[in-house]
């Protein structure tokens, strides 16, 4: 008979996931050890495999798990916001937020996805390019005026990304520049560079 599941089973897993993300993030994939998670979050190294059966299930489970919940995270506030002004700002106030809020989550996602298989690398791309798609969306409502390409929207979706992606490496919040100014800053660039783009240039 399979052993049953306590009722807590998801509380922990995700508790094994975040403590896994620490672990990850400071000593890396390659380097990390099953008994670095478990001893991280107060378990037995056997207990591990109750919740997660490998280092590359949780490393997967970690990385799908924070993709969703950043894409859900997204949606929610863009389809709460009005404008496409205020959908964008909504889009990059989330992002911020939770880059730093959880910035070893974070580095796992931005850049431990190459150590999955090819399975789960798919499976997770499928996600993100639901947030890419979201942005591609919301750069051409930005500009209604002009029909722009579809190469140049995701170009200009990436390199919005390429501007919010690694904050949570190099910005303090300790620092003078507070999250929402921070978010402030990298929307009025934005705007301000798409809004001075002509029609031969997105074309």
């Amino acid at each position: 008979m399979a052993r049953p599941k306590a009722l807590d089973y998801e509380v922990r897993k995700q508790d094994i996931l975040r403590a896994a993300a620490v672990m990850f993030a400071k000593k890396g994939y390659n380097e990390t050890l099953l008994d670095d998670i478990a001893e991280q979050c107060g378990i037995g190294k056997s207990s591990l495999y109750h919740y997660h059966r490998s280092k590359h299930a949780i490393l997967y489970g970690l990385i799908k798990w924070k993709i969703e919940d950043l894409a859900w995270k997204v949606d929610a506030a863009v389809e709460a916001a009005g404008t496409p002004e205020e959908q964008f700002h909504a889009m990059t106030a989330t992002l911020v937020n939770e880059y730093l809020r959880v910035p070893e989550e974070i580095t796992v996602l931005l850049t431990m996805p190459r150590h999955l298989n090819a399975a789960a690398k798919s499976s997770i791309s499928q996600i993100q390019h639901r947030i890419i798609n979201r942005m591609v969306l919301l750069v051409q409502a930005l500009r209604p005026d002009v029909e722009i390409t579809r190469k140049k929207l995701t170009a200009m979706a990436m390199l919005y990304f390429g501007m919010t992606n690694w904050i949570h490496v190099w910005y303090r919040p300790s620092g003078s520049i507070n999250a929402s100014e921070l978010a402030g800053m990298i929307v009025r660039i934005f705007l301000d560079g798409i809004n001075g783009m002509k029609q031969d240039q997105l074309s």
